[in-house]
């Protein structure tokens, strides 16, 4: 597994974030049973760079907190490449308005993008209990909701 943390945004304290990564991706390998045949980029933004990202990719003409982008398709035992941005302006907000800390809001959002780079979605009801199942799971001891 090979991890790069990138960190766009003005604010040099999210570089002690970095150290979450590895326990956090791993354990999501784990739990989905996905060999660590990776290559992930953690992108740190702010709204407007994700807004462009956003407008630019999606069609989707506002900010928003996570987005993952899978470089190539996604098989069982192939290497699998990918984005997860992050903007550091909603994660702030997100974790104020759920009562998060900035940890717990930063796991979570890493997660649910790493997710979605390995094939999972919440389009259906089904999927998004299945996704926000494992993500519940992942998350439980490495940063749980009050804790």
């Amino acid at each position: 597994m090979e991890i790069n943390f990138i960190n766009n945004s003005q604010e040099t304290s999210w570089r002690a974030y970095k150290q979450y990564l590895k326990p956090l991706l791993s354990k999501t390998l784990e739990v989905v049973e996905h060999d660590e045949n990776v290559i992930v980029n953690v992108v740190l933004v702010d709204d407007e760079t994700i807004h462009q990202y956003n407008r630019d990719f999606r069609d989707v003409d506002r900010p928003t907190d996570v987005l993952s982008f899978v470089d190539g398709d996604v098989d069982e035992g192939q290497l699998l490449m990918g984005d997860i941005i992050i903007s550091v302006d909603a994660l702030r907000r997100q974790a104020k308005d759920y009562g998060h800390t900035l940890k717990r809001e930063f796991c979570f959002l890493v997660v649910h993008g790493y997710l979605h780079l390995l094939g999972y979605d919440h389009h259906s009801e089904a999927e998004e209990k299945e996704m926000f199942g494992l993500q519940h799971e992942i998350l439980k001891e490495i940063a749980p909701k009050h804790g």
